[in-house]
């Protein structure tokens, strides 16, 4: 199994403050692992950093593919272009038939196909994730950074959503790194979960979950949610 990514022994200062201390872990192809935390212990410094978008730091963050796509917690969305316009925007193709119909069944797997020339003002908030999601498949990943993609919905669609993400895990084979402080979330997608403490951003915990997403019913959510609690506190 490729490793995707790897963190050894990393930690970020700002302002003197230590955000991240000693972080050391791997994302293998096809895996995801989710980092559980509370707001602010430094989640969305781990994305930026796998991203490229931080570089300064003690030890070593490896990105062993230039293959990736983002989801944000807001979808970002460009408003004077359509759903399907959207999408064409972060394509490379070069055949223009070939990258439509692309497009196309992208927006077929998160079931969007139906509102291709919506703008995204006539687009609900879980439509308009379900482009971001899109949008990030559209780049052939082998990686996917998650940031709370699903906070803002309510809980409901936040199921649906994930049950969609669930398939598209399964199907497509993307390491994700994903990042919540919703015990459940992470235990519905996760194949490994990292909580992390509150200051000085290190992992406390690490849940490995081998049953597979599609099996996971509420009676094992439940169970598993007890445990994680032991190490999650008020998050």
């Amino acid at each position: 199994m490729n490793v995707l990514v790897e963190f050894d022994s990393v930690s970020v200062r700002f302002n003197e403050e230590e955000v991240i201390k000693s972080l050391t872990f791997t994302l293998n192809q096809g895996e995801v692992i989710a980092l559980l935390g509370p707001s602010g212990c430094g989640k969305t410094t781990i994305l930026n950093m796998t991203s490229g978008l931080i570089n300064e730091m003690e030890g070593k963050v490896s990105v062993h593919t230039k293959k990736f796509g983002y989801v944000f917690q807001e979808p970002r969305l460009l408003p004077w272009r359509t759903v399907i316009d959207n999408v064409l925007f972060v394509m490379k193709e070069k055949n223009k038939m070939d990258k439509k119909l692309k497009a196309f069944e992208i927006l077929r797997m998160v079931r969007l196909d139906h509102a291709a020339d919506y703008y995204p003002s006539k687009l609900s908030g879980g439509m308009k994730q379900r482009v971001s999601i899109a949008r990030a498949l559209a780049t052939n990943p082998e990686l996917i950074l998650m940031d709370e993609p699903f906070s803002a919905l309510d809980p409901k669609l936040k199921n649906e959503l994930q049950q969609d993400v669930i398939q598209l895990i399964d199907e497509n084979h993307i390491g994700i790194i994903y990042v919540t402080h919703d015990p459940l979330e992470a235990l519905r997608l996760a194949d490994r979960i990292l909580v992390l403490s509150g200051q000085g951003c290190s992992i406390i915990h690490e849940m490995e979950i081998v049953k597979k997403r599609k099996e996971r019913d509420y009676e094992f959510l439940i169970q598993a949610e007890l445990e994680l609690k032991q190490w999650v506190g008020g998050i």
